[in-house]
């Protein structure tokens, strides 16, 4: 329960407030989630930008959980943003930069554009361009 009430808490916040609610139905292997308006619904009839940051609010929770008996560890992340739109994306970044309060997050992206969200939401995040090859 814990889990799923961190990961509603980022997935309203990731969603811009569309999805105020994700479950579990009782003695069911699936998710469900619920629209500011409307009833549940099952997670097939998501796009795949919004699926994604479903499961990227799971796994932000389950890093959270995890951290309050065994200690932070890092977070690492590849291109997370491949699928959001740019309001989406970067509600998602401000999610990263509170969980960079307690554990060092390093995300990589080979877009520009990512760069630039991540420099208009989180001012003053270090930012590390790899060079190039020769």
């Amino acid at each position: 329960p814990a889990v799923l009430r961190e990961a509603s808490k980022f997935f309203q916040v990731m969603t811009e407030g569309k999805y105020v609610r994700i479950m579990v139905p009782l003695g069911e292997m699936r998710l469900e989630i619920t629209p500011q308006q409307g009833k549940s619904r099952t997670t097939d009839v998501l796009s795949r930008g919004t699926a994604e940051q479903l499961y990227l609010s799971m796994r932000l929770a389950f890093v959270r959980e995890y951290a309050k008996h065994a200690g932070p560890l890092p977070l690492v992340v590849d291109d997370i943003f491949v699928n959001f739109d740019p309001g989406r994306a970067k509600a998602a970044m401000k999610i990263l930069g509170e969980i960079a309060q307690t554990h060092q997050v390093l995300v990589f992206t080979c877009h520009p554009h990512v760069t630039q969200w991540f420099q208009e939401t989180l001012p003053g995040v270090p930012i590390r361009p790899i060079p190039k090859s020769a």
